[in-house]
């Protein structure tokens, strides 16, 4: 228990300067029934502690707090320089950590001994649990820093020593509550945790409904407009789709058999005009023959033998199968041999060198291009030739570019005519 005594010896100890506290002197009668309200007698040091946390929590203005917590770290300083305890007993006193204690003291001490800083860092050194200097006590410290820390426990520089505290607004509401007996104080504290833990769980429960509306209100928005835009693209979309809708739904369709027995009476003057219409659509029909026409179809020859050699075998000869008599018409195509088209379809490992066996032959026998792309023209795949060949030279032609690679040949007709010419394509794939 702490008496008035020890109370008394504290705050001179301390030398605050109260005429600037009190506003030059203004508020003096105040800060004194806070002081003798607060440091009552028959106090343990445990519920000192109790005082001043609830007092920090009275007070809301930050300078007021700072102002407070420097009196309490003072009240331990003074109890560690006049009481003889060690620095452990001190932290179990008021229930701190003993790392806390420790920084508090030594901060104070180097103000006091700056000449021996050194030292104190080293005294106050507390690394762990089981470290020598959580037992270490100011009497061990007398014989090398002396008794200066017992004269005076402010600096000249401790503003807080002279902060006119006494202006502050809460200060009022301060001394009231702190007029309160031990037990009311401990009663009430106890009173304002439950109202301070009920206004965060309230608190938090508002917090909880707002983020719950408010993510109410996007789903319910996200929806309608899915719902909007679902709406809009179907109307931008058309699907073509069969509409039964435009059947005439007033015919009505008889039985088969319903119309089988139905008589159709036509009279003897309707009869006769229809078999003297009938009678001479008989006479006057006309059988039209149809043109032979000329099959399109692809051959596939099984080898050059196949190919005329010249012109003259397809077109100008005879035939043991032709007709003396000529007369009517019949298709010249089918003996055009310059309308008959060939396509070589070649495969090899190395098309540019059969290209190189294959240009010299173009000049050897009179061979023209068809189109305007240069024959051996490269293109994804391979290289083609587009050409006219003398049917003259055609098989002679082609047997020497059959030399070259394995080959296969499709006989087709084309409608382009070249006189003398025949259309040879040839398509070199590189494999």
């Amino acid at each position: 228990m702490i008496s008035k005594t020890e109370y008394l010896h504290f705050k001179n100890w301390l030398d605050l300067d109260i005429n600037s506290i009190a506003w030059e002197g203004r508020y003096s009668d105040s800060f004194s029934q806070f002081w003798d309200s607060f440091f009552k007698t028959e106090l343990s040091t445990h519920e000192l502690k109790e005082r001043f946390e609830y007092a920090k929590k009275i007070a809301k203005s930050g300078p007021l707090i700072s102002w407070l917590s420097w009196l309490f770290d003072k009240y331990l300083i003074y109890m560690f320089v006049f009481k003889d305890v060690s620095l452990r007993e001190l932290a179990f006193l008021f229930d701190m950590k003993e790392r806390e204690v420790s920084i508090t003291l030594r901060d104070h001490l180097v103000k006091v001994y700056p000449q021996f800083e050194d030292l104190i860092n080293d005294k106050f050194q507390v690394s762990n649990v089981s470290s020598e200097n959580l037992y270490l006590k100011f009497s061990e410290l007398l014989p090398e820093l002396g008794d200066a820390a017992k004269n005076r426990g402010t600096f000249e520089d401790d503003i807080l020593a002279q902060m006119e505290v006494t202006l502050y607004p809460d200060w009022p509401s301060l001394v009231k509550e702190l007029k309160k007996d031990v037990l009311a104080l401990k009663i009430d504290f106890d009173t304002f945790q439950k109202k301070l833990k009920f206004k965060k769980q309230v608190k938090l429960m508002q917090e909880l409904i707002v983020l719950l509306l408010i993510l109410s209100i996007i789903v319910v928005a996200v929806k309608n407009a899915n719902r909007w835009y679902e709406n809009y693209l179907s109307n931008k979309i058309t699907l073509f789709e069969p509409n039964f809708f435009w059947l005439d739904k007033s015919l009505s369709y008889l039985d088969q058999e319903l119309l089988a027995k139905q008589q159709i009476d036509l009279s003897n003057k309707e009869l006769e005009e229809l078999e003297r219409i009938e009678a001479q659509q008989n006479f006057t029909e006309e059988r039209i023959d149809s043109r032979y026409e000329p099959e399109s179809d692809v051959v596939i020859l099984d080898s050059i033998k196949d190919v005329p050699k010249t012109l003259a075998q397809t077109f100008g000869q005879g035939s043991e199968y032709e007709e003396k008599n000529k007369g009517g018409y019949k298709d010249q195509s089918a003996v055009a041999g310059d309308k008959k088209a060939y396509r070589l379809l070649m495969a090899s490992v190395n098309p540019d060198e059969i290209k190189t066996k294959i240009l010299p032959l173009l000049a050897k026998f009179d061979i023209n291009q068809v189109d305007k792309v240069k024959p051996g023209t490269k293109i994804p795949g391979g290289i083609y030739f587009n050409l006219k060949v003398p049917s003259e030279h055609l098989k002679e032609f082609m047997a020497k570019v059959s030399t070259y690679a394995s080959v296969t040949i499709y006989e087709s007709r084309t409608r382009s005519e070249y006189p003398g010419r025949n259309r040879v394509f040839i398509w070199i794939k590189s494999i």
